[in-house]
């Protein structure tokens, strides 16, 4: 066996290895869910062009690249533009940002003091980064950099469930 045999050998015996551990093709039952291997049909996982999706603050890339709903778009600077008033009192900045926000991170955003609120004011349109039927992330400018405002639909209506300031702006 030559050399260059031995070579593709070994690696076509590595890559069916990574290919059984690390996400090669997944099995799915045929047969109702019971498993068996009679029962089983192997089903590739779809490809995802991870070029054009961008990952969250939390490094996840949504699963699926859709067009971003504009109305997305608009709530995410809407919510930045009510958030970065750091001049109000509690209350009132409150009452502000809750009609923006899924009821979870309404209920967070009662521990934020707006005084800590390092923006003053939206300096950019909302540009989303990556999109899915039911999520669309946008960055946010403000003058204290920019922003990425998670918006999720709910009741059918774009409403926040996250933000943080983007890596870089933070690193500054």
């Amino acid at each position: 066996m030559t050399r260059y045999r031995a070579l593709r050998a070994a690696t076509a015996g590595v890559s069916i290895v990574l290919l059984a551990t690390c996400g090669g093709p997944q099995s799915a039952p045929s047969d109702g869910g019971s498993g068996s291997a009679a029962g089983t049909r192997t089903v590739p996982a779809p490809p995802v062009p991870a070029t054009s999706l961008a990952a969250d603050p939390d490094g996840v890339l949504p699963t699926t690249a859709a067009t971003a709903d504009p109305a997305a778009v608009s709530a995410a600077v809407e919510f930045t533009a009510a958030w970065a008033r750091p001049d109000l009192p509690a209350d009132r900045w409150l009452a502000g940002v809750r009609p923006y926000a899924i009821p979870a991170y309404a209920e967070l955003l009662t521990t934020v003091q707006p005084a800590n609120v390092p923006a003053t004011r939206v300096t950019g349109p909302g540009r989303a980064v990556a999109a899915t039927a039911d999520r669309v992330d946008v960055d946010v400018t403000t003058d204290a950099g920019v922003l990425r405002v998670v918006c999720v639909r709910s009741s059918g209506r774009w409403l926040v469930a996250t933000l943080g300031m983007r890596e870089e702006a933070a690193a500054r």
